[in-house]
Order: C-alpha cells, then sequence, then structure tokens
C-alpha cells in the first residue's frame, strides 16, 4: 500500500477553500493525513465518508417533492384534466399535486448513487467499502439514479443544504469524471481527474485563498472593458482569474494548470507560452493604460514534475510581469507558505 501523492489529497483542500465551507475538521484532517490509500477513488471514498458521517448526525437531509399521483383521499390539489383523462372517478379516486417532505430529493439520490458505484466497484478495498455500507443504511428510502441522467444544474442549495455542497462536488468528480463504462456495461475507472476539473478547482481555491486569508486584498475575478468602445461588441471579454488590490497597487494573477509549462523553441530553448503572457499583459494594459506602474501581473502556474522551478520577473510594455510556480506535491503547509509569501510581497511593494 502507498501513500496517495500530496497533490490529490491537496485538490480536497482547494476544494474547501472554493466553497469557503464545511471544512474537515481537525480531527479528520489528521486522519486524512495519516491515512494510506492505494489510489485515488479510496481516497476520494474517505473524504465522502468523513463528510457524510458529519452530515448525518443532523440526521438524513429532507426537503419538499413535487408529486402527482392518483390517491382515494384528496391531497393538495385536484388535478381534475388528469382525473377525468384517467376515468379516476370511478374507482373513486382522484389524481392529486402535493409537496411531500421527504428524505428521496434530488440530493440524496446523487449520494446514493455514488455510494452504490463505490461499492460495486473494482477500485475500492474491502475496509472502505464497510463504511460505505453502513452510510448506505441510512439511504433506504432514498431512489438510484442512472449515472448519465443526472441533472447537475437541477441541484439547488440554499441555507438548509449549503453544507453539502462538498460532498456533491465529489459525488461530481467520481461518477462524471472518474467512472467510466466499457461495452459490455462493466463499470471502469479512468486513472486520473481531467485537468480541466483540477484547472477550475486551482483557480477558485487561489482567489478563494486570498479572500479568506487577506480580506484587505478585496479578491475578485473582474470583467475588463475594452477602452475602445466602438470595437467593443466585436471583441472577446477579458475576465481576470484573480485581482488583487492594495494601496492603489492592483496585482492580477493568472492562474494556469497544464500539463507542460515550457515548450521548445526553434533555436531548442524552452519557454514559457507567449500567450499567456499576452493574455496577462492585455489585463494589465487595460488596468494601467497610461503606464503609472500600479498595476503588475502575474502567471502562477501549477509546477509540473520534469519542469524547474520559475520565480522570473520581467518587463513588457513597460509594465513588470511576474512567473512563478506553486508546487502542488508540497506538503499544505508549504503551499499556504507560497501564497502567503506572494500576499505579503505585493502589500510591502516588493512585486509593484
Amino acid at each position: 500500500m502507498i501513500s496517495v501523492d500530496n497533490k490529490i489529497k491537496n485538490i480536497y483542500y482547494m476544494l474547501c477553500y472554493t466553497f469557503n465551507e464545511n471544512k474537515l475538521n481537525a480531527k479528520d484532517e489528521e486522519k486524512l493525513g495519516a491515512e494510506a490509500f492505494e489510489n485515488i477513488y479510496e481516497l476520494f471514498s474517505t473524504l465522502l465518508c468523513l463528510l457524510l458521517k458529519g452530515q448525518l448526525k443532523q440526521g438524513v437531509y429532507k426537503s419538499y417533492n413535487y408529486e402527482e399521483t392518483e390517491l382515494k383521499n384528496i391531497r393538495g390539489k385536484i388535478n381534475i384534466t388528469d382525473t377525468i383523462k384517467n376515468n379516476s372517478l370511478i374507482n373513486k379516486r382522484v389524481y392529486c399535486e402535493y409537496d411531500e417532505f421527504t428524505a428521496n430529493v434530488l440530493i440524496n439520490r446523487i449520494i446514493k448513487t455514488t455510494l452504490v458505484y463505490l461499492i460495486k466497484s473494482q477500485k475500492v478495498t474491502d475496509r472502505i467499502k464497510i463504511q460505505l455500507k453502513k452510510l448506505l443504511a441510512y439511504y433506504s428510502n432514498v431512489d438510484t439514479i442512472e449515472r448519465t441522467s443526472i441533472k447537475w444544474d437541477m441541484v439547488r442549495f440554499d441555507r438548509n443544504n449549503n453544507s453539502y455542497k462538498n460532498s456533491i462536488l465529489i459525488c461530481k468528480l467520481i461518477l462524471e469524471e472518474l467512472i467510466v463504462s466499457d461495452v459490455k456495461g462493466n463499470n471502469l475507472f479512468k486513472e486520473f481527474l481531467d485537468d480541466t476539473v483540477i484547472s477550475r478547482i486551482y483557480e477558485n481555491f487561489l482567489r478563494e485563498y486570498y479572500r479568506k486569508h487577506y480580506p484587505m486584498l478585496k479578491a475578485k475575478s473582474q470583467i475588463l472593458r475594452f477602452n475602445e468602445e466602438s470595437a467593443a461588441d466585436l471583441l472577446p471579454i477579458m475576465k481576470t482569474d484573480i485581482t488583487l488590490e492594495y494601496n492603489e497597487k492592483i496585482l492580477v494573477i493568472d492562474a494556469k494548470f497544464y500539463s507542460h509549462i515550457l515548450s521548445d523553441t526553434q533555436y531548442g530553448s524552452k519557454v514559457v507560452s507567449s500567450a499567456n503572457l499576452y493574455q496577462v499583459l492585455a489585463y494589465v494594459d487595460n488596468l494601467d493604460p497610461y503606464k503609472e506602474n500600479k498595476v503588475v501581473g502575474m502567471l502562477l502556474y501549477a509546477q509540473t514534475i520534469n519542469e524547474p522551478i520559475i520565480n522570473k520577473t520581467s518587463i513588457m510594455n513597460k509594465h513588470k510581469m511576474v512567473i512563478r510556480t506553486i508546487d502542488l506535491n508540497k506538503e499544505w503547509i508549504e503551499i499556504r507558505k507560497t501564497l502567503d509569501d506572494i500576499a505579503v510581497d505585493f502589500m510591502n511593494g516588493l512585486l509593484i
């Protein structure tokens, strides 16, 4: 048995910052860090178990479901059209429309579907399946859903179920990104999370980290307006990943999560993407059109295994541009230190 890669463990911590709530408690985080897993699926199964155990202390989540069915006794509102169409009155029945307070709601259906899939999979050990089966018992009155028919955009969160955001996202990652079916209908697993999924998590994590730990920096994603209004309708929208502001100074961070940071040139050297640099430069030019040295741009790449650590500063079009990498394979405390150093350097004017 091997310890799961730190980057995979850190994905969960990034998810916590993405939602800025419902983190694992200190005891659970210690358990996660100390436990050994055979693969990513065991990690996500354990995460799901820890989250659900905490939520089930309050009981299984219930909400109102709209129902329309044929009944002997009137309940809610009578649907006269369906009652007549189906000749229900002959059998002394009527079609009724009503809201039922039940556990058989979409959130619980997704959770049960995920538990069942993990229990049936070959990548999760019997030790973890025992935990999954214990949780499954709480959802005996809940239906499962065909994985491919889940309408994720129909999941709605409010103050009563907001704590389920992390659980549902983990379910989505498992059901949409990790599990596939072969031609015989057998459940198989993809070998890793799709990079575009992790890229979105990475970007959201950076923004929410600074929102939580450095509120004075006013971290946000900012839509920029083109200076030339006459052509604005024909141009794409410019939107920053993370914009930090402090004492009338601005740091624009563009988060990049790629399998390769550097590309080969015809001269045999390796360089970062010019498109990435020009993208950040466009943001900086827009925010500081008069070159008043109030805005600095930063490309913050997730470090790759076979490429060097990068920490470079250069001048482009009279603007300061910083290129840095952050190693997601490091321990969580080291990741936080890298982000803290960026914030402190920015506030102390070392990046401007």
